[in-house]
């Protein structure tokens, strides 16, 4: 962008709207950008051909580019380290025909024949969603905190890495902050990282590769590979077709269902119905192309069910 030139935003929808209408203007582009396999540095040059599309991506890397899947893990790789996801949602939003505008909110409408709660519901109903947009603002600043301490421990990385003392810039991550920073300021000896980042490298990879818990549990012993965990409360089980569950927005929605459980690899096709175990607001790269959402664990005040009616 020029210096001093600012584009507006009507928040991340607007965002995604902007940049999907302007992608749409370039035949052929819709559909480089959704393919899921596709090279991102082919996608992001042929971005760059289309300057409108490319100031607004630019933009609103800018603004949101700290958000990222597991946004409160500093290993989490962000929007500007991997854009694939976010390419694909803009191709896909592009491809799909364009939806109606979303209506403005609606009136409240005093309770009639009681003035009274009438005026005391409008009343909370105003302050319940100017506080809600507070806190999901709060969320988003911590986010960007985040992201910013993401990038100074990935330069100290860098660093070790160029000094010999590791491997690879994110093996990182695999060691503890303390023992970074001493290094950095000189306190701690840097000399057995490598071989220390490899072991919890390693570590890390059984612990991955091992079921998951239960989702309630107790344990017994020391914090150790040899803690006894015992499951705990009856398994949640479900009989026939029918899965109940608490609406976050009303109406009916049909569509073809995906299930998603690695998100960095997934692209809805328009109209899709989106499952998933759980989501977290990195997950809103793939809300634009997604007919409804459908999520296992979540409340109505969720980031994912939030942003999702506003989409």
């Amino acid at each position: 962008m020029a210096a001093g030139q600012r584009v507006a935003f009507q928040g991340e929808r607007g965002a995604y709207s902007e940049m999907a209408a302007l992608a749409a203007e370039k035949p052929g582009l819709p559909e480089l950008l959704r393919e899921p396999h596709g090279p991102v540095a082919g996608k992001l040059s042929a971005l760059r051909s289309h300057p409108a599309l490319a100031e607004r991506y630019d933009a609103y890397l800018e603004r949101f580019g700290d958000r990222c899947l597991e946004e409160l893990k500093l290993e989490s790789p962000t929007l500007e380290d991997d854009p694939s996801s976010l390419l694909c949602s803009i191709g896909a939003m592009a491809a799909s025909p364009r939806p109606p505008a979303a209506p403005s909110e609606p009136a409240v409408v005093p309770l009639p024949g009681h003035p009274v709660k009438g005026t005391l519901f409008s009343f909370v109903l105003r302050h319940a969603r100017a506080r809600v947009r507070d806190r999901e603002n709060l969320r988003f600043e911590r986010t960007r905190v985040f992201g910013r301490v993401r990038r100074i421990v990935r330069q100290l990385g860098m660093r070790l890495t160029t000094a010999g003392h590791l491997d690879d810039p994110l093996d990182v991550f695999h060691l503890e902050l303390d023992e970074v920073l001493g290094a950095s300021e000189g306190s701690a000896d840097p000399s057995g990282f490598r071989t220390l980042a490899a072991k919890r490298k390693e570590e890390f990879q059984r612990y991955r590769e091992t079921p998951a818990p239960p989702d309630r549990f107790e344990t017994r012993g020391p914090v150790c590979n040899d803690s006894v965990l015992r499951a705990t409360g009856a398994p949640v089980t479900h009989e026939g077709e029918t899965l109940q569950g608490v609406g976050a927005s009303p109406g009916v929605v049909r569509g073809v269902v995906r299930v998603v459980t690695t998100p960095q690899e997934a692209c809805l096709e328009p109209g899709e119905i989106l499952v998933a175990q759980q989501t977290d607001p990195g997950w809103v790269v793939l809300f634009p192309s997604a007919s409804g959402l459908l999520v296992e664990r979540g409340s109505l005040l969720s980031h994912s069910a939030i942003v999702s009616r506003e989409m």
